[in-house]
C-alpha cells in the first residue's frame, strides 16, 4: 500500500477511535458525576459514604483477580495486529477469555467471604449483605470492563465501547429511579447486578463479530508465550503494588475519619477532577495501538508526528476545563451537591493539579505499556505506592480528606515523571511547547473573565457564565491562530464531516 495512503487511514482511524473514545468516556464521566450528585441528594453524605465504600471494594475484588489479564490482553492485541499474526489474535482472546472467567469467580467467592469482617471493620452490619449481592455480579462485571473493552481498544473498535457505553448510561438512569422509588442502597447495589449481566451480554455480541473474522487460532511459539507471560506478571505485580495508592486512601480515610462524610468529599472531589482528565484519558486509549504498530516497525518519525498533534487537542482541551473549574470550585459544588458538600472543594482543586499535568502530556506515560516495557511500568508503580503507603500514614489521619487529595496528588505526578524518564531512554519525547503557550494564554484570557464575573452573579447562572468562558478561550485560539488548516482538515475527519461533505458531492452530480 502507498505510504501516504496508508498515513491517510491511520489518521482517519486514529480519528475515529478518539471521538468514539472521548465520547464514550466523556458520557460515562458525565453520567456518573451527574448520577453521583443526584445519589447524594437522595442517600445523604452517610449513606453515601457506605455506597462508596460497597463500589470501592467491588472494584478491588475485580481488580484483584483479573491484575494483568486486562493488560496483557490488550497489549497481545496491539502486538499481534502490527505483525498482523491473526491465529495469534484468535489464540490469545480466547485464552484470556478462559483465564479471566476462572480468576473472576474466584474473585467473587473470596469478595462474599470478606463481607463480614469488613462490615465490622467498618462498624455498619449493613455492609455484608449489600457486597455479598455484589460478589454475585463479578463475573460480568469483568467480562466488561476488563475483557471486552479491552477488545475494543485492541483492535480499534471503539465504537462498540461507545454502544455498550450508552447502553450502560441508560441502565445507570434505570438505577437511580430504583433508588429514587425508595429502595435505597439495597434497590441500587442489586440493579449493578443487573446493569453489567445485560451489557456483558451485548458486549459478548460485538466481540463475536470482530473476532470471528479471524482464522482458526494458532498458538503462538513458546518464546512469544513467555513474552506475554513475563509481561502479564509485571501487570499483575504493577496493580497488586497500587493498592497502596489507591484503595489504601479510602480505606485509611474510612477507618480514621469521625465519619464517613470525609469519604464522600474525597469521592466527589475525585469523580469531578476524573471529568476533567476525559480528554487525555480518550485520547491515550485510542493510541495505544497505534503506539505499539509504529515503534514495532520503527516508525518513528510518523510516531511523533501523530503523537505532537494529538498532546496538542490533549492540551487544548485540558487547559481551559481546569482552570474554569478551579476558579469556580466552590460555587460548582454548592450548585451541584448543596452547600453541605463544602468540604470537597479543597480536595477536588488539590486533585485538579496532576490532572492538569498529565493533560500536558496525553498518551506519553502508555508508551511503556504499549511497547511491552511492562517492567519499567512496574517500577514507577512501587515508587508511587511507596509514596502513597507512606504519606497516607502521615497526612490523611490528620488532614483527612484534604490529606487524602494531596497523597493522590503527589502519587500520581510522581508515577507520571517516573514513566517520562523511562520512556525518554529509548524514544525522544517532543512536546508542543509553541502550542501550549497558546493555549495557556487563551486559558488566561477566559480565567481573567471568570475571575470578575463569577464573584458577582447569581448561582443558577453559573452553567451560562462557564459556557461563556470556554467561547472565550475558542475565541482566544481562533485569533492567534493556534490551529492551522491541515489540523482543522483532522479535526473534520475526527468528527466524520468529511463524510458529510462528499456524500452532499455525489449528490450535487
Amino acid at each position: 500500500m502507498d505510504p501516504n495512503v496508508e498515513q491517510a487511514n491511520e489518521e482517519q482511524m486514529l480519528a475515529s477511535n478518539s471521538l468514539f473514545g472521548f465520547l464514550r468516556t466523556g458520557s460515562k464521566f458525565i453520567v456518573a458525576f451527574l448520577l453521583s450528585v443526584l445519589f447524594v441528594r437522595i442517600l445523604g453524605a452517610e449513606n453515601y459514604g457506605i455506597y462508596s465504600i460497597l463500589t470501592m471494594y467491588w472494584s478491588l475484588a475485580a481488580g484483584l483477580s483479573v491484575f494483568g489479564l486486562n493488560s496483557s490482553l490488550l497489549y497481545g492485541i496491539a502486538r499481534y495486529r502490527a505483525k498482523n499474526n491473526r491465529g495469534a489474535l484468535r489464540w490469545i482472546v480466547e485464552h484470556n477469555l478462559i483465564l479471566l472467567i476462572m480468576a473472576s469467580i474466584i474473585g467473587s467467592v473470596g469478595l462474599y467471604a470478606a463481607s463480614y469482617p469488613l462490615s465490622v471493620i467498618y462498624h455498619v452490619p449493613s455492609i455484608a449483605p449489600l457486597l455479598q449481592i455484589l460478589a454475585i455480579g463479578l463475573v460480568a462485571f469483568n467480562l466488561s470492563e476488563s475483557f471486552e473493552n479491552q477488545i475494543y481498544i485492541g483492535y480499534q473498535k471503539m465504537k462498540y465501547g461507545f454502544l455498550t457505553g450508552v447502553l450502560f448510561d441508560g441502565l445507570r438512569i434505570v438505577q437511580l429511579a430504583v433508588v429514587y422509588l425508595g429502595f435505597g442502597l439495597l434497590g441500587a447495589i442489586t440493579f449493578y447486578d443487573v446493569i453489567y449481566l445485560i451489557v456483558a451480554s451485548v458486549g459478548g455480541m460485538f466481540v463475536y463479530k470482530i473476532v470471528k473474522k479471524e482464522p482458526k487460532k494458532d498458538r503462538p511459539d513458546e518464546q512469544e508465550i513467555k513474552h506475554i507471560v513475563k509481561y502479564r506478571n509485571f501487570s499483575y505485580a504493577s496493580s497488586l503494588i497500587s493498592l497502596f495508592y489507591g484503595p489504601l486512601i479510602v480505606f485509611i480515610l474510612g477507618a480514621v475519619a469521625p465519619n464517613l462524610t470525609f469519604v464522600s468529599f474525597y469521592r466527589v472531589g475525585l469523580i469531578m477532577a476524573g471529568l476533567i482528565g476525559v480528554p487525555a484519558t480518550a485520547i491515550g486509549s485510542a493510541f495505544f495501538s497505534s503506539i505499539t504498530k509504529h515503534l514495532e516497525k520503527g516508525e518513528i518519525e510518523t510516531f511523533h508526528r501523530l503523537q505532537k498533534r494529538l498532546l496538542k487537542y490533549s492540551a487544548f482541551v485540558t487547559f481551559p476545563l481546569v482552570f474554569a473549574a478551579i476558579l469556580s470550585a466552590k460555587q460548582l459544588i454548592a450548585f451541584l451537591y448543596k452547600a453541605t458538600f463544602s468540604g470537597a472543594e479543597i480536595p477536588f482543586i488539590i486533585m485538579l493539579i496532576p490532572i492538569l499535568i498529565i493533560g500536558l502530556f496525553g498518551p506519553m506515560p502508555m508508551i511503556l505499556s504499549a511497547t511491552g516495557r511492562q517492567k519499567q511500568y512496574m517500577y514507577s508503580t512501587a515508587l508511587g505506592a511507596a509514596l502513597g503507603l507512606g504519606l497516607s500514614v502521615i497526612l490523611v489521619p490528620f488532614l483527612l480528606s484534604d490529606g487524602a487529595a494531596i497523597v493522590y496528588a503527589v502519587v500520581s505526578l510522581s508515577m507520571l515523571g517516573s514513566n517520562l524518564f523511562f520512556v525518554s531512554k529509548f524514544v525522544k519525547i517532543k512536546l508542543p511547547y509553541i502550542d501550549f503557550l497558546k493555549g495557556l494564554f487563551a486559558a488566561a484570557v477566559m480565567s481573567i473573565f471568570l475571575y470578575f464575573t463569577l464573584p458577582v452573579i447569581a448561582l443558577h447562572l453559573l452553567p451560562v457564565i462557564l459556557i461563556a468562558g470556554l467561547v472565550i478561550y475558542v475565541a482566544v485560539l481562533y485569533i492567534i491562530k493556534a490551529i492551522n488548516r491541515n489540523e482543522l482538515a483532522f479535526i473534520i475527519k475526527l468528527v466524520k464531516a468529511d463524510k458529510l461533505f462528499k456524500a452532499l458531492g455525489r449528490n450535487n452530480k
